[in-house]
């Protein structure tokens, strides 16, 4: 939505964000003019609020904390977690230099987590090439069951 608004011909619609509306609401202004203009050519324009988009929620540290606790290797990711969070001190937004570091390490965090036997969560990821690795071990073990028949077996 560039300036604020869209205009959709085919559809004979508006859609406004809300400070575009705000705007608008004084007369005379360049966004009162756009409607009044747009309302003048198009006598049947609907006019509709643009929906708010929903971004991913902040995550504070004390969670972010709390969520490498939870990992198996939570010892050494919270080191390097205060590492991060000292590094960001120089930077010029340090809770974005760390929220990226931490989204980078674990985008699946907002996600429902699995578990493994010990209670400790799995990064999908691992998940699937456990999967896959447990697929392989079953093919191979059937190939050795079949390759320990003796041939006549095989062909009757």
């Amino acid at each position: 939505m560039t300036n604020g608004y869209n205009f959709d011909a085919l559809n004979n619609t508006l859609t406004i964000s809300a400070s575009f509306a705000k705007k608008a609401s004084k007369v005379g202004s360049l966004e009162y003019n756009i409607i009044l203009k747009l309302r003048h050519d198009y006598p049947n324009l609907t006019v509709v609020a643009a929906e708010k988009k929903e971004g991913k929620k902040s995550i504070t540290f004390a969670q972010m904390e709390d969520f490498i606790g939870m990992t198996r290797n939570a010892k050494e990711t919270l080191a390097l977690f205060e590492k991060v969070k000292k590094l960001s001190r120089v930077q010029p937004m340090p809770y974005k230099y760390v929220k990226t570091w931490f989204d980078n390490l674990f985008p699946y965090y907002s996600e429902q987590p699995t578990f493994d036997a010990d209670g400790y969560v799995i990064d999908p990821a691992n998940l699937v090439s456990m999967k896959e690795m447990v697929q392989e071990v079953s093919a191979a073990n059937q190939v050795q069951a079949i390759e320990a028949v003796p041939v006549e077996d095989k062909v009757a």
